[in-house]
C-alpha cells in the first residue's frame, strides 16, 4: 500500500496542465480488502442484442422497398408493374340530341371546328353610296342615298357629283373645253354656299387713288396726313351675294366706322347722312353701300372717304361690316394712321 502512493503523485503532475473539460464517466469503487479497486462489471450483451433484433423484425421500421418490376427469367416477357395506378374508366358519355351523331368511346373525338357565321358588312354612308351610283350611271339611285342628308347638304353633294365624274376622267391637262365646264360646274357650287359663307375682309388699307375693285394706289404708313386732310380707306369684301332686284342684281352691306384716338378714345365724325350741312359729328358713322348689277358681283369693294381729326397724334380706324339681315358679321383690325401738325 504505501509503495503506490509516489506514483499517483506523479500522475497528478501529468494531469495538472490538462483542460478542465475532461469528463471521469466511471464511478470509483471503494478498495477491496487486499487493497487494490474493485473491478466494474461487464453489462450483459444479451438484452442489448434481443433489442436489435426486435428492432429489425419491426415492420414499421423498415423502410418500403421501391420495386417497380421484377426482371423476367425468359427474354421476351413483359415484367407487370408493382403497385401500378388502376386504369380510369371512361366517362360516361351523355345522351346525344336529336339530329346529332351518338359519341362513344371510339368517336369521342373532337370534330371539326365550327365556322362562325359571314361578318355582314354594315351598309355605306349616304356620300359613298351616292357617289358609287353616280359612277356606276345610276343617277336616280344616288338621289335616293342623298335623302338621308338636310336639303342644303343635299344641293351641294348634287351639285359636285357631275363635277367629281367629269373630273375623274377629262383630260385636264389637254383639254380646254374640259376645264371651262369644270369652271363653270365649282362657280356653280360657290354660288350655293356663298349666301350662307361668313364674310370675309381681304384688304383693308389707304390710298392715294382707286379706280376701281383691285385697281388702287395705296399710301404709305411713314406718310401722316395733314389736320381735317380728306383719307381713302379701301375695302375688299368676300362672300357677298348679290340677290336679284328688277332685272338685275344688287349687292349691298352695312358699316360701321370708328375712329380712336392713343387714349383709346372714341373721336367724333362727320355724319354722312347729315349731308346739306355736314356739320354733325357722331362717335360711330354707320352707312349702307348698294350695288347694283346686270349679273351678279363677284369681287366686291368700298372706299370710306373721312375727314382726319384736328389734334396731332396717333390714330387707329376699325370697320364693322354687315350683310342686310344683319346674320352675319365681321370686323377688321385696328389700321393705324398718323395725323401731323399744321
Amino acid at each position: 500500500m504505501p509503495g503506490r502512493r509516489p506514483s499517483l503523485a506523479l500522475l497528478a503532475l501529468f494531469v495538472v496542465p490538462l483542460p478542465a473539460c475532461i469528463h471521469v464517466s466511471t464511478t470509483a469503487h471503494p478498495p477491496d480488502a487486499k487493497g487494490d479497486a474493485k473491478a466494474e462489471p461487464k453489462a450483459d450483451a444479451k438484452p442489448v442484442a434481443d433489442a436489435k433484433a426486435r428492432l429489425q423484425q419491426s415492420p414499421a421500421t423498415q423502410p418500403p422497398k421501391m420495386e417497380f418490376a421484377v426482371l423476367p427469367r425468359v427474354p421476351g416477357t413483359v415484367a407487370p408493374l408493382k403497385n401500378a395506378v388502376a386504369q380510369k374508366q371512361p366517362e360516361p358519355v351523355a345522351p346525344a340530341k336529336p339530329g346529332e351523331p351518338v359519341r362513344t368511346a371510339q368517336n369521342n373525338e373532337p370534330g371539326p371546328f365550327p365556322f362562325a357565321q359571314p361578318f355582314a358588312p354594315p351598309p355605306d354612308p349616304p356620300l359613298v353610296a351616292a357617289v358609287r351610283a353616280y359612277a356606276e350611271g345610276r343617277p336616280e339611285r344616288a338621289i335616293e342615298f342623298l335623302r338621308a342628308l338636310d336639303r342644303p347638304n343635299q344641293e351641294f353633294v348634287l351639285s359636285v357629283l357631275p363635277l367629281l365624274a367629269r373630273g375623274a376622267t377629262a383630260d385636264l391637262s389637254r383639254d380646254p373645253i374640259a376645264n371651262a365646264v369644270l369652271a363653270d360646274q365649282l362657280h356653280a357650287a360657290a354660288q350655293r354656299l356663298e349666301p350662307r359663307a361668313a364674310l370675309r375682309v381681304e384688304k383693308a388699307l389707304f390710298c392715294r387713288e382707286v379706280k376701281g375693285f383691285g385697281r388702287y394706289t395705296p399710301r404709305s404708313e411713314a406718310d401722316p396726313y395733314r389736320p381735317h386732310e380728306i383719307a381713302e380707306l379701301y375695302l375688299e369684301l368676300r362672300n357677298l351675294a348679290s340677290t336679284p332686284a328688277g332685272d338685275g342684281y344688287a349687292t349691298a352691306v352695312t358699316a360701321l366706322v370708328e375712329v380712336r384716338d392713343a387714349n383709346n378714345r372714341l373721336v367724333p365724325q362727320i355724319d354722312p347722312d347729315d349731308k346739306p350741312r355736314y356739320a354733325r359729328r357722331v362717335g360711330v358713322v354707320k352707312f349702307d353701300k348698294v350695288e347694283s348689277s346686270r349679273s351678279p358681283l363677284h369681287d366686291f369693294h368700298i372706299l370710306y372717304y373721312f375727314s382726319v381729326p384736328q389734334a396731332p397724334g396717333v390714330y387707329t380706324i376699325t370697320v364693322e361690316l354687315r350683310d342686310p339681315a344683319g346674320r352675319r358679321t365681321t370686323k377688321t383690325q385696328p389700321i393705324q394712321f398718323c395725323v401731323a401738325g399744321p
